[in-house]
């Protein structure tokens, strides 16, 4: 038994350094690498994800996209802060839960179904978020220290346009209609994506080459009449 135990421990970690290494990765039945299935909309997600949004659960799907709405509408148009709205839904939790116990007790009937806390899959959850965090991190102290430098004409006029457009939307939407429609997005694109594919990609493509055609335009005539008259100061050299 505790050699079994040790094979199928060293199993599992190599499974899960494999998996690390490439994400592309799993291991059938006989401990032999095979590729996973590209995801339909090809993007790269895990399994969980992408069921979830392509509603092979509509039960599911359905219950978080609604409740994502009912969260919309009852912060959007109630009229009361979200701090007052949490607040109350969890004083109605926590009274919830301790009537149920009570009653619970008092009738002989199973407590209130809530799964315990798992301290290992906490603390992966947050290796995970911190590898990722820094990583991004460091992408975007990295262009922000260029982009304050001011060494770069073409990488300053990308920044200062993506600014102007994002303002413009900001103040035509808040943060939370704007949360709310990346939400319906990514519940409503993936699914209409996989439905209509190939329709999708001819007009993708057609497209994308209009617009490869006008910003390649748009890229030399900037060039050509405003980085190249702009001088960024000389670096400085030991």
């Amino acid at each position: 038994r505790e050699r079994e135990r040790e094979e199928r421990e060293r199993e599992k970690t190599k499974r899960e350094r494999m998996t690390k290494e490439n994400g592309t990765a799993t291991m059938n039945g006989n401990g032999h690498a095979e590729p996973t299935k590209t995801s339909p909309t090809g993007i790269k997600m895990s399994k969980e994800v992408e069921e979830l949004l392509l509603w092979e659960d509509p039960i599911k799907s359905g219950g978080i996209l609604g409740g994502a709405t009912v969260a919309y509408l009852l912060f959007h148009c109630s009229g009361y802060s979200a701090l007052y709205i949490v607040c109350n839904l969890l004083l109605v939790g926590v009274i919830g839960t301790f009537v149920w116990s009570i009653i619970a007790q008092l009738l002989g009937k199973p407590e209130f179904p809530i799964p315990e806390p798992k301290p290992e899959a906490i603390d992966k959850a947050f290796v995970c978020l911190s590898e990722q965090g820094k990583c991004y991190t460091n992408k975007f102290i990295g262009v922000f220290y260029r982009i304050a430098k001011g060494h770069e004409p073409a990488l300053s006029l990308k920044a200062a346009f993506a600014l102007y457009i994002l303002a413009k939307i900001s103040s035509v939407f808040s943060i939370l209609t704007m949360a709310f429609i990346a939400v319906v997005g990514a519940f409503a694109g993936p699914k209409i994506y996989v439905m209509y594919k190939e329709d999708i990609d001819s007009v993708y493509n057609i497209a994308k080459v209009k617009v490869d055609e006008v910003v390649g335009q748009a890229k030399d005539f900037v060039n050509e009449k405003v980085i190249s008259k702009i001088k960024p100061p000389a670096k400085k050299t030991e």
